[in-house]
């Protein structure tokens, strides 16, 4: 019971994320700076304080369309002379809706063909270096690095590199650990069926083992621990499941840790660090068997 409960749980959360995630989630078309020579993308829309400062969003002449990667419906180029920032071109973002694409006219709009950011105070980020993680949302991504200019009423005012290369490394052990967890899921359910007879088993003590467990390999690819997972509960359920690890679950950890104590997964070349696997396994009384849980993101 405690665990349809708790996977309910999931799948509702799931299910808010995903329609949130289709409806507003979209990573976006980003604007571009011309910056010593090169022509780069940022993370920023400067013109979107001058469109706050107006009260209005007329593009003059625009021809295009927006889409749910391009919310705002423009792409910006930028360029930086000396310390000023200056608006050089305004057109849609792609040309997917089959008209012919046409530059907004920035001479109607601000009376001039270049034209002076200094509505902007604010910071332009340019992401640099390798992407690390790509987050299907505006412009969360995240890359090696980030160059962070900042500016006032248009006029370069500081500007440094941003290193991300703690985040990174942890965003990458995340997803060594994601693969090692894919590769070895079939082979952990394979002996925990094979040492345990589940099909023969009628006790109320296995009803209680189909649950998600963290086990943790050491660095030399050994099973350590196995734990029931509560990472993701409410402080009071928290309290709830570490008491059932300690007392009823403890019967069940020791049943899986001794099942799989014979898989060592250095061979996957495994981090020279102690990583953990998600495993979750559920016993379907009407038929008898025991079943795989994998994880949403193990079917990508």
């Amino acid at each position: 019971m405690r665990n349809k409960i708790q996977r309910m749980k999931y799948l509702l959360i799931f299910s808010i994320f995903l329609i949130c995630k289709l409806s507003y989630g979209t990573g976006q078309v980003p604007d571009y700076l011309v910056y010593k020579g090169d022509t780069l993308a940022i993370f920023s829309n400067p013109l979107e304080k001058y469109f706050e400062l107006t009260g209005q969003r007329e593009l003059m002449d625009f021809v295009g369309c927006g889409s749910t990667a391009c919310w705002r419906g423009y792409k910006a180029i930028w360029e930086l002379k000396g310390d000023k920032l200056y608006l050089i071109q305004l057109t849609s973002c792609h040309n997917s809706c089959g008209l012919k694409i046409k530059n907004a006219d920035l001479k109607k709009m601000f009376g001039t063909d270049i034209v002076l950011a200094d509505w902007f105070t604010g910071k332009i980020i340019v992401p640099q270096g390798e992407r690390v993680q790509y987050i299907h949302m505006g412009y969360a991504s995240i890359y090696g690095k980030e160059l962070h200019i900042s500016f006032k009423t248009g006029i370069r005012t500081s500007e440094k590199t941003i290193s991300n290369e703690k985040i990174a490394n942890k965003i990458r052990f995340e997803k060594r650990q994601r693969e090692i967890a894919i590769k070895i899921q079939d082979t952990l359910f394979l002996q925990v069926k094979k040492v345990i007879i589940w099909d023969t088993i009628k006790t109320p003590l296995y009803d209680l083992c189909d649950e998600k467990y963290i086990l943790t390999y050491n660095k030399k690819g050994n099973l350590k621990k196995v734990w029931v997972d509560y990472e993701s509960l409410t402080h009071t359920e928290k309290h709830e499941e570490w008491w059932w690890n300690i007392t009823d679950d403890r019967k069940c950890r020791r049943v899986i840790k001794k099942a799989l104590k014979p898989i060592n997964i250095s061979y996957l070349d495994s981090p020279k660090k102690k990583i953990k696997i998600p495993f979750e396994i559920f016993y379907r009384t009407e038929t008898g068997k025991l079943e795989l849980w994998k994880e949403m993101w193990m079917e990508e």
